[in-house]
């Protein structure tokens, strides 16, 4: 049985339209359109002349209907597509993710790959769910990243909150530039390398030069935290 299960909720879309065109993106912040995909423009800026919430919803809930009654072939056959291809390296790139973090992952845990209509794609933890976009052809690298994001929080995050004492933008910092691991130990499993944000270059390749050392998940955080410090501290 695969780890993963992709589908299409019209609530979880609508819920993160309205996130990625009310909010300014957190990470590569300059690039304004990246979250916002292949949302039509006359829907972005009807929305934010809209000040009240409620019909905010109504107007992407419309859209959003609309859509999927004229794509409904095309999210069949997506959410398909994305499930065989996965399908292919699921037991593989879980075994190396439990190598990566040194953590075992339980055999009935399942997450759900939400398709989205923006550009943006977040995750949420506690659920172990996440989104994909709808008009990729690959969303194996997606996948990947954010099903990591998940377990690193789910399994490191009281340690580098509350041992580590890292702040939550470094912690951040680290959360995103860690999925070089994608591509030090599993690019023969995936469709593309996974690129990372434009601020997190110089950092991707510090922790993999570090990572080639001796591929130790807590010695890595730990040379994180010296690395921070020093960033700071200007040494």
């Amino acid at each position: 049985m695969s780890h993963v299960k992709f589908e299409y909720s019209l609530d979880r879309d609508k819920e993160n339209v309205l996130r990625v065109i009310n909010n300014p993106p957190v990470f590569d912040p300059d690039n304004l359109k990246r979250p916002l995909g292949k949302l039509p423009e006359e829907l972005v800026s009807e929305i934010r002349k809209e000040t009240d919430p409620l019909k905010q919803g109504i107007i992407v809930e419309k859209f959003l209907k609309d859509n999927f009654d004229n794509k409904k072939d095309l999210i069949d056959q997506k959410i398909k597509q994305f499930q065989e291809a996965w399908d292919k390296i699921d037991s593989e790139y879980f075994k190396r993710l439990e190598d990566i973090l040194n953590k075992k992952i339980p055999l009935d845990v399942v997450y759900i790959g939400y398709l989205t209509s923006a550009g943006s794609c977040p995750f949420d933890t506690r659920s172990r769910t996440f989104m994909v976009r709808i008009d990729d052809e690959n969303v194996d690298v997606v996948a990947g990243h954010e099903i990591m994001h998940i377990e690193f929080i789910r399994n490191f995050g009281f340690y580098c909150r509350d041992v580590l004492k890292l702040a939550p933008k470094d912690f951040g910092r680290f959360q995103e530039a860690s999925t070089f691991l994608l591509n030090d130990e599993m690019k023969d499993l995936f469709s593309r390398p996974d690129y990372g944000y434009k601020e997190h270059q110089d950092l991707r390749v510090k922790l993999s030069e570090e990572w080639g050392r001796h591929k130790d998940f807590n010695k890595l955080l730990d040379y994180y935290k010296i690395y921070i410090e020093g960033v700071k501290s200007g040494t």
